[in-house]
């Protein structure tokens, strides 16, 4: 029974639709209203797939989550718009059937990808203080969750003690300007991973936004892949993990071979979420 509803799930359309409405649940902890249009649409998907797969019951899930970006904006994340559009460009894929379906959305999901990672390259060099490692070390400074890459760039707990007092103030108004203060090559380390992390998102975005017959074309599930356990195993936002994942084996037309991507992230993303339980009780 099992191994016939993983083939079953090893279709295209029907694994599509029956992600999608996973990740829609766990999406669903920004705002606990769309648990139950998502939830509903889960059950529907995993009992009765071929209605779930339906444009109109697809494009209706999507309606409820642009209701919740309206009436609950301040509690969604950026990626929850952004899973409010593939809910669109999923129903509009669905339209067809077969093979017209994959390259639907497998386009509609490269974009998605394509589009937000140079959208986030172009700002990240406009701004300039992310390539100066000024963003990352901020980060670091203010965000617990980035302790592990602290502690691997060589900042020292007093340097991120005096650091973050610093900050305190500048945010506080009482100071105009700070100078972050570490050893010249745990600086060097910071801007290093800055950069080398800039590289692969323009990697990222390059590799999605060019046709597939393209050099770039072959990095796109390695390298979204890459970017993923980097990022989740020191930051475990499981639902955009849970997204890039759905739209990373959609790109690559859910082949057979790329199926782990999905456990893997979530894995990553649930084990770094563990050890984060400790220190928030310890802090509590």
């Amino acid at each position: 029974m099992i191994d016939r509803m993983l083939d079953h799930l090893r279709q295209p359309r029907v694994g599509i639709v029956v992600l999608t409405a996973a990740v829609a649940l766990l999406m669903s902890v920004h705002w606990w209203p769309l648990a139950i249009p998502s939830g509903a649409f889960l059950l529907v998907a995993a009992v009765r797939p071929e209605r779930a797969a339906r444009p109109t019951v697809v494009a209706l899930l999507a309606a409820c989550w642009f209701v919740g970006l309206v009436v609950a904006n301040d509690r969604m994340e950026d990626h929850v718009p952004l899973f409010a559009v593939w809910l669109v460009a999923l129903a509009f894929s669905l339209a067809a059937d077969g093979d017209e379906f994959v390259d639907r959305a497998a386009w509609q999901a490269r974009m998605l990808i394509g589009v937000p990672f140079a959208a986030a390259v172009a700002w990240k060099l406009y701004f300039g203080t992310y390539v100066t490692g000024d963003t990352l070390w901020s980060f670091m400074l203010i965000d617990g969750r980035f302790a592990p890459l602290a502690l691997a760039v060589g900042l020292s707990d007093a340097e991120i003690e005096q650091d973050r007092n610093e900050l305190s103030e500048l945010l506080a108004g009482n100071l105009d300007a700070v100078t972050l203060d570490a050893q010249a090559v745990t600086v060097a380390a910071i801007i290093a991973t800055s950069v080398l992390t800039l590289v692969l998102e323009a990697v990222i975005a390059l590799s999605h936004l060019l046709p597939d017959g393209s050099v770039l074309a072959r990095v796109r599930l390695p390298s979204v892949v890459l970017f993923a356990v980097v990022t989740y195993a020191v930051v475990p936002v499981m639902p955009f993990a849970a997204l890039l994942s759905l739209l990373a084996m959609t790109t690559a037309r859910w082949q057979r071979g790329t199926l782990w991507v999905f456990p893997v992230l979530m894995f990553v993303s649930a084990t770094r979420l563990a050890t984060l339980i400790p220190a928030v009780r310890a802090r509590g």
